[in-house]
């Protein structure tokens, strides 16, 4: 105890003596030692905490200095718990610095541990790193436990450092992580530990099928590499045919090399086309390419002007009425869209930065003389070298250890072969020495690409399609109609099979996949291999921060099908969103979900955050806008009802502007009869209550239980979810069809009602001028001169157009069950489930509203001669419904073809130019019969 205060002890030499290796003599061998077995009762021990120095980003890990209890000397010590990469690391761990210096003896036979303490501490930190690659290629998460041994001096000057900066008011948070780092040196590494962290249900499946849907994936874990690989197999995130590319940590200019030449490399290979010279080339005199720059340019220049005023405003102006919190909140999004539009201005001269910058870190890193003698390794390499059937490195290191590990009991100078010490990954130590680079990425001739192949006949596209098609696939003829001959008879074939039992689908996906063989003239194609991309958070230190830096690693990520990051901190796993918000135009919708507190950062910076509910706590849920208990669930909030809800709200917004819109287009159109003169074609309040009574309801009931496929089609095909990124509810070639078709229905409206009104049907009477044929001694009954009259005629045409379109462009009309309401027992769920929802809006909620409506316009302004906007109404719903028959005559006639015409496109559409999303309605409706 003596010892271990004052120092003359510690805990390696303690470990040393206490449990050596099997055929190590010391004092404390079995033979001398007697252990002896009782049952006596538990006992209560008193730990004092003196300091806590919690986690952080910075650190990845957490410590604690405690004082033992007084029967085991109050000896105060450091307990301390992390990941492997921040554990095993130099200045922390005793061990990895004499790990480091053997394996910096190159190799030398006889560099032997400088003492018994270190040889044992040797091999008891290759029995760590054994232990610790079984865990996590099981997909197991570990931890490294450390102790430390303080003396009274040691403990009272670090206390009164932490008491100071714990009671800092100014960077509190800074100067505490100073003194964590102060303390948590030379500490000596007591063991690992290893927890099961079961998938849940469905995750695999989950994650297979966002990756149908053409959802990228990012995989940012806190957890060891080897455990993020093992998962990522697992999950299906990575596929066994897949070729990984790890970025880990070392000097940073390995880091930095080592992500140029791959971006060099993708480049060569065809996946980033506008980073070629060709696209980067610099547009000389005048041509149409350099004026559509200096077009460019021109609306850059007024928009960085336009940000310039804003951020003017904001900081001198805005910021007087804004809090602190507020006003920084607000600047921080004004630098960040100022940064975004700087970076999105001129994509070409960032581009042009990022390439030149790789090839500068390329040759820098070969002009290395510790580089230099690898780089002739690789100039003759072939297009397979890229691809490599070996498990990766990763998986290798429980091997490593256990070999070095029998290699150094068996041998009597216990030396470790320096090879296999090598392949050793304590974080930086033989990170530091790897030299994983391939310099074929600057060689041309293994890139000789193959004549790109196609199974699609692009002859076969019709007119139709070429001009009007929505769907980018039908409008580039990638239909089962454009195949090539050869290829339709074993389509059909495989079309024809079972699709409950999913036979036939690879087969289906395989012909109609537009993709160049991989082997194509003899030629191995590298752009057809399937690349994965995995980051360690050391490694990602050398880059983030850099905007130039940051580029280059996203567009390496973005080449790649799956992303893994690995040993993040929570600050990281925001800065990576926010580098994808940043450098993909336009801005995508990012969706982060999480389960615990080192997600809340991603979950915030993210666009819509889901938080799991689960075992770690509610965190992740708290800043969450969507909570989920349990991750399969996410397949059906997205496929199912995201995708419905994208498709609804896409049609209730075209449709709300179909409604002004042809209001407003019959009020222009009727402004040449009244010569321009302003005078409204309708009543004031008529035009007041349109979006109320005016086919309201029947848009909610779209909006609400709209469903273009079924649950189960979609579940079966999640390929279908890409309409809604490709943007084909909403896209340009949409709109306009919605407008050209409120210029033909406006046209209509007014055109099949107006003329039959003007030309003496307003004026002519109708069964003898009444049609109740009443009241005939009244002059001016049955008759219809007057401008309210003609208005609300024409007003109620109107309304029924576009009650009726919301009706056919429903996908799913719901006609419920009759009778809906019933007293029988046991006749269905209720009469909420048993309602025809659609024909009621369309009905009672739309049509009859409306009539009920100008009954009771009239009745409040015949009651009341005092409401002075009413009175003019009294008497025009009796003319325009009770008197007049040419007004059923026009609501008959005016809305059948105006509905005809609308009809009539959309069926000419889908049988010659249809959209994916209608070609697969047609299969899941012929599957249902």
């Amino acid at each position: 105890v003596e010892g271990l205060k004052n120092g003359s002890i510690t805990a390696k030499t303690l470990a040393a003596e206490t449990a050596p290796m099997p055929g190590v003599s010391s004092k404390y061998s079995s033979s001398q030692v007697k252990t002896v077995v009782e049952d006596t009762p538990p006992r209560l021990e008193r730990w004092e905490i003196l300091a806590i120095n919690k986690f952080d980003s910075d650190r990845k890990r957490m410590s604690v200095l405690v004082r033992s209890p007084p029967e085991l000397g109050s000896i105060p010590m450091l307990l301390c718990k992390g990941a492997d990469s921040s554990m095993l690391t130099e200045g922390v761990c005793e061990g990895a610095n004499m790990l480091k210096r053997i394996v910096d003896k190159d190799g030398a036979s006889n560099a032997k541990p400088e003492s018994e303490a270190d040889n044992a501490d040797l091999d008891a930190l290759l029995g760590i790193q054994a232990h610790l690659g079984e865990f996590a290629s099981e997909g197991l998460r570990t931890l490294v436990l450390g102790v430390k041994f303080l003396s009274e001096d040691e403990t009272d000057h670090w206390l009164a450092n932490f008491n100071k900066a714990s009671t800092s008011i100014e960077d509190r948070d800074q100067k505490l992580t100073a003194v964590a780092y102060e303390i948590e040196k030379g500490l000596h590494i007591v063991g690992a530990t290893a927890i099961e962290d079961k998938l849940q249900d469905g995750v695999p499946e989950t994650i297979a099928n966002l990756g149908k849907a053409g959802i990228k994936l990012w995989v940012l874990t806190g957890d060891k590499r080897e455990t993020a690989i093992e998962i990522g197999y697992s999950t299906k995130v990575l596929t066994p045919k897949m070729h990984l590319t790890e970025v880990v940590d070392g000097p940073s200019q390995n880091v930095k090399a080592l992500v140029a030449m791959e971006l060099m490399r993708h480049i060569k290979i065809g996946n980033l086309p506008n980073y070629q010279r060709s696209a980067l080339d610099e547009v000389e005199g005048w041509t149409l390419k350099s004026l559509l720059y200096l077009l460019t340019y021109f609306s850059n220049w007024i928009k960085k002007n336009w940000l310039a005023c804003k951020f003017l405003y904001l900081t001198k102006i805005k910021r007087v009425f804004l809090s602190k919190d507020n006003f920084e909140d607000q600047l921080e999004d004004m630098e960040e869209e100022i940064e975004i539009h700087r970076i999105r201005a001129d994509p070409s001269i960032q581009r042009r930065k990022v390439r030149k910058l790789a090839e500068e870190i390329v040759s820098n890193y070969w002009k290395d003389p510790k580089h230099a003698h690898n780089k002739g390794n690789h100039e003759n390499g072939d297009d397979a070298s890229i691809v490599s059937d070996d498990p990766p490195e990763v998986f290798e290191r429980a091997k490593s250890a256990r070999e070095s590990l029998r290699s150094r009991r068996m041998s009597k100078t216990n030396i470790a072969e320096t090879t296999k010490i090598k392949k050793l990954a304590l974080a930086r130590v033989s990170m530091s020495d790897r030299d994983g680079f391939d310099a074929e990425a600057l060689s041309m001739q293994s890139y000789m690409l193959g004549k790109q192949n196609t199974n699609f006949d692009k002859q076969k596209r019709t007119v139709f399609e070429r001009l009007f098609a929505v769907d980018k696939d039908v409008r580039h003829g990638r239909l089962g109609k454009h195949l090539k001959s050869e290829y339709k008879m074993e389509y059909k074939a495989a079309l024809s099979l079972d699709e409950k039992e999913q036979v036939g689908k690879k087969e289906i996906e395989a012909m109609v996949r537009a993709e160049p063989s991989p082997m194509e003239e003899g030629h191995f194609d590298v752009s057809s291999v399937e690349r994965g991309l995995i980051v360690e958070g050391a490694a990602l230190k050398h880059l983030l921060g850099d905007p130039l830096l940051e580029e280059m690693l996203f567009a390496v990520a973005s080449c790649s099908k799956s992303v893994i990051a690995c040993r993040v901190s929570p600050i990281q796993k925001a800065l990576l969103l926010k580098m994808v918000r940043k450098y993909v135009s336009p801005t995508p919708t990012t969706l982060a979900i999480g389960d615990g507190a080192n997600d809340v950062g991603m979950i915030q910076e993210a666009h819509i955050g889901i938080g799991v509910s689960g075992l770690e706590g509610q965190q992740a849920v708290n800043a969450s806008d969507f909570a989920i208990a349990q991750f399969r669930f996410l397949e059906h909030l997205l496929l199912i009802h995201g995708r419905w809800n994208f498709m609804r709200m896409s049609k209730l917004v075209l449709f709300f502007f179909y409604k002004n819109a042809a209001l407003m287009g019959t009020l222009m159109v009727f402004s040449d009869r009244c010569l321009h003169s302003g005078t409204t074609l309708y009543d004031m309040w008529i035009i007041s209550v349109f979006n109320f009574v005016g086919g309201s309801m029947p848009i909610v009931m779209m909006g609400v239980f709209d469903r273009d496929l079924p649950r189960d089609y979609v579940l079966r095909n999640p390929q279908v979810y890409e309409s809604g990124p490709n943007n084909e509810f909403l896209s340009l070639r949409m709109t306009i069809r919605w407008v050209v078709m409120t210029i033909i229905q406006v046209l209509t409206i007014y055109y099949f009602s107006a003329p039959i009104l003007w030309l003496g049907g307003g004026g002519t009477s109708a069964f003898k001028g009444l049609m109740g044929n009443w009241g005939r001694d009244v002059v001016g009954d049955g008759e219809g001169g007057d401008l309210k009259v003609f208005g609300t005629t024409i007003y109620s045409q109107l309304v029924y157009v576009v009650t009726f379109k919301a009706l056919y462009e429903t996908r799913s009309v719901i006609h419920g069950e009759f009778p809906t309401f019933t007293c029988k027992r046991g006749k269905g769920e209720g009469w909420w489930n048993r309602m025809g929802y659609s024909w009621v809006g369309v009905t009672w909620f739309s049509i009859i509203f409306y009539i009920w409506f100008l009954y009771m316009y009239e009745l409040i302004g015949r009651d009341n001669p005092q409401a002075g906007t009413f009175f003019p109404f009294v008497g025009v719903t009796r003319h325009v419904l009770n008197m007049r028959s040419i007004t059923w005559m026009i609501s008959i006639l005016t809305p059948t073809i105006a509905c005809i015409f609308d009809i009539t496109g959309k069926v000419f559409s889908n049988m010659y130019y249809p959209t994916k999303t209608q070609i697969h309605a047609e299969i899941a409706h012929w599957k249902e019969e």
